[in-house]
């Protein structure tokens, strides 16, 4: 869905569908939902400094306890302390496995203290059907529709399985394995995927067109502690584009690309799915070898995340992205693709450098509430209680540009836009986001988007 061309003028017409929208919400969440349990003040303060005697874990049915207390920097034997506990919720949240993570202290003998996990569980393993839109456009040409089947917890380990299939625009398929914790103490990961796929060139230089990719790539990582990745990638991919559009690379033939790249993350983000404390770093080295000519790619993405006053958060995102050597087209960074900026959402630029600033303030309007919609019926099971539902908004600037080092060594020409938005806190999608952007021209769009920005 694209509205552009709404103008500064016609904010407020936005505004008047979007407060009767979050105020009926509001009544409708108050009226059904039971409170997050999180937001009810735990009496932590009389058991703080107590020894931890034991940690007993419930709602696991599927998902063995070491998945669950392997993410607890509280151990037995240490002192209970509450911020630490809240943050092993969070981590325990991070895994995607739960809808929703409790841990409450309980009193034991000898003036001590246990602990109670108690989780639910998401939906594991379902085939399901597909539908989704690429480009992040929503016309209906940018669409996409198949199948898939994801086991999300193989042998209850956070161990998962995924093979998809779709037609559509740009049809493909892809099956991928991921094993997050092998190896015990080590904390080594792993993750395989094959995929082959049709995908519309994203070049400005000509009309779109056709590439055919098929490979494959393999990850193999060691997580340091809890917060601190390392990887290392090796990948290969086929390509071949139409003979009209050869003269774009260096060679008339199909192109292999075999590459290798070494990769460092740091995150201490609260909660991944909607940020509002922590760091999220991620610096990455990639070398491709193709027979006819060799290049590298350099990446780095720094997002800060402070919280202001309670659930009131500052939000903040710098990414760097440089190409060194002979880089083909289909591996030029872009932005009016997945990298777009609020304002200018529909705008594309290409080059071999890429840059991108954003900030966010976020801040609750109906806080984060969970729900049971069993309504007495077996058949969902655990599966249809403690669905999260909430609003949250949003305030944001976004500024970026791409360019060719031939150009300039800094870009004179930017993307940007400011604006403002609604959170929609929503099971299994986790956020649905309706925005208003304004670009220096003060002429706004309206942005329908997933997942939270950055």
């Amino acid at each position: 869905m694209r509205i552009e061309g709404l103008g500064l003028t016609n904010f407020w017409n936005v505004m008047r569908f979007c407060v009767p929208l979050t105020v009926a919400l509001s009544i409708f969440l108050a009226s059904v939902a039971r409170p997050q349990t999180a937001d009810i003040a735990h009496d932590y303060a009389k058991y703080q400094g107590r020894i931890i005697s034991k940690i007993i874990v419930l709602g696991n049915d599927k998902t063995r306890d070491i998945v669950i207390l392997r993410e607890m920097k509280t151990k037995v034997g240490v002192p209970f302390d509450a911020n630490r506990v809240d943050e092993d919720r969070k981590r325990i949240q991070n895994l995607s496995l739960f809808t929703r993570v409790e841990i409450y202290p309980a009193k034991d003998e000898n003036e001590k203290v246990g602990l109670i996990v108690i989780v639910a569980e998401r939906w594991h393993f379902l085939p399901y059907p597909l539908f989704f839109r690429n480009e992040r456009e929503w016309e209906l040409e940018k669409w996409s529709y198949g199948a898939g089947i994801i086991h999300n917890n193989v042998r209850g380990l956070n161990n998962k399985l995924l093979a998809e299939l779709w037609f559509g625009y740009n049809p493909g398929g892809t099956a991928s394995y991921l094993n997050p914790w092998f190896a015990g103490e080590r904390q080594l990961y792993y993750k395989a995927t094959l995929y082959s796929m049709t995908l519309k060139s994203k070049t400005l230089k000509t009309p779109r067109f056709d590439e055919f990719h098929r490979g494959f790539s393999f990850i193999f990582g060691k997580k340091w502690g809890y917060h601190t990745y390392s990887n290392i990638a090796v990948s290969y991919d086929y390509i071949r584009i139409p003979y009209e559009y050869r003269y774009l690379i260096s060679s008339e033939s199909d192109q292999h690309v075999p590459s290798i790249g070494i990769g460092f993350q740091y995150d201490t983000r609260d909660l991944q799915e909607y940020p509002r404390d922590g760091w999220w770093m991620s610096f990455g080295v990639t070398g491709n070898f193709p027979p006819q000519s060799g290049y590298q790619l350099f990446g780095a993405d720094v997002r800060r995340y402070i919280r202001l006053y309670k659930d009131i958060s500052l939000a903040l995102r710098v990414d760097v992205d440089l190409a060194h050597g002979d880089t083909p087209f289909y591996s030029h960074y872009y932005l009016g693709y997945s990298e777009r900026m609020r304002g200018q959402f529909y705008t594309a630029m290409e080059g071999d450098r890429r840059s991108i600033f954003m900030a966010e303030c976020r801040f609750p309007i109906v806080p984060v509430h969970f729900i049971n919609l069993d309504y007495g019926q077996p058949m969902l099971g655990q599966y249809a209680n403690d669905l999260p539902f909430g609003i949250s908004a949003g305030i944001f600037y976004d500024i970026g540009a791409a360019w060719f080092r031939d150009d300039a060594n800094i870009p004179t020409d930017f993307l940007s836009g400011f604006g403002m938005g609604l959170h929609f806190h929503l099971p299994y999608i986790e956020l649905f986001r309706i925005e208003y952007g304004i670009d220096p021209q003060w002429k706004g769009q309206f942005i329908i988007d997933t997942k939270v920005a950055f």
